[in-house]
């Protein structure tokens, strides 16, 4: 029989093995896109994400513009913000909106905090008063694979962790004659019985 250290120098071996079959979050390549990182003179750009991961989406114009009217159109329903005065409807909690004025431009923000699959392909219109173009901006929402190395981290986990409970519980049972005894695993019962039932 292996010595207690052994057992635990091998657990500890098995978890390591698993935990270096699991991505951490630093291992995710997701884009989200910054107000600072904007490049094609402020356009929206069309953003790829792990699902649960945020969303930003932006829309730059200069300040001279009279406003900017950035609207969502998502599958929970249509947002519009309107900038630079930072008016918008009534959005969900996972949705945030907001306008800032910097380097003489007014930058008009959505965050999806968390994105899921009926996310996929939301898109973003920004509007100008008195322009005809009207950029605009799709999310892609794609699984990351993680739920999944997740689920078979569970299920394997939980198989192991069965296996550790009977066999501390079998362990427990073959050392304790106190157990034994109160079980009626032990073979004493039985020459108990056979005295009286020979009994003459």
């Amino acid at each position: 029989m292996r010595g207690k250290g052994e057992v635990y120098r091998a657990c500890l071996l098995f978890l390591a093995v698993l935990q270096i079959g699991s991505p951490s979050s630093g291992q995710d390549s997701t884009n989200t896109t910054k107000p600072e990182d904007l490049g094609d003179g402020g356009r929206p750009s069309d953003v790829t994400v792990a699902v649960g991961e945020p969303a930003v989406f932006s829309c730059r114009v200069p300040t001279a513009s009279q406003n900017v009217t950035f609207t969502f159109y998502g599958s929970h329903g249509n947002y519009s913000l309107t900038c630079p005065h930072g008016h918008f409807e009534d959005v969900p909690q996972a949705l945030y909106g907001s306008c800032d004025e910097r380097n003489g431009e007014t930058v008009a923000v959505w965050t999806l905090k968390g994105t899921s699959f009926s996310d996929n392909g939301t898109r973003v219109v920004c509007q100008q008063r008195n322009k005809l173009d009207e950029p605009s901006a799709v999310l892609h929402v794609y699984d990351s694979e993680a739920s999944y190395y997740t689920l078979v981290g569970c299920v394997i986990g939980g198989f192991f962790g069965i296996l550790l409970v009977f066999g501390l519980l079998f362990i427990t049972l073959q050392r304790s004659k106190t157990l034994q005894r109160a079980l009626c695993l032990d073979g004493d019962g039985e020459d108990d019985m056979d005295t009286i039932i020979t009994k003459e």
